[in-house]
């Protein structure tokens, strides 16, 4: 029964192990035309957006990154959002 059991945990764990070394695939490439931006969670300050990682300054929860065409920032710059100039 331990025999078994042994067995059993070994073949998990180099299951696991080999599923942890698959390479990313190419989709996972950098658009030019997206940026990463964070935000609250809770949408504490309707939709305000931050360029850096760190916590709501309202409800103090830890921003989420997300991701959105620079486009889409620039054309809703206003005091509630950041504006993000496209790398050249």
């Amino acid at each position: 029964m331990i025999r078994k059991l042994f067995f059993a945990s070994a073949f998990v764990l180099a299951l696991c192990l080999t599923a942890c070394r698959n390479t990313p695939s190419n989709h996972l490439q950098h658009d030019p035309n997206y940026t990463h931006v964070y935000s609250c969670p809770m949408n504490c300050e309707d939709s305000k957006t931050y360029e850096q990682p760190g916590k709501c300054p309202v409800c103090h929860m830890k921003l989420k990154e997300k991701e959105v065409r620079i486009k889409d920032l620039n054309q809703k710059a206003d005091s509630s959002t950041i504006q993000i100039t496209p790398p050249k």
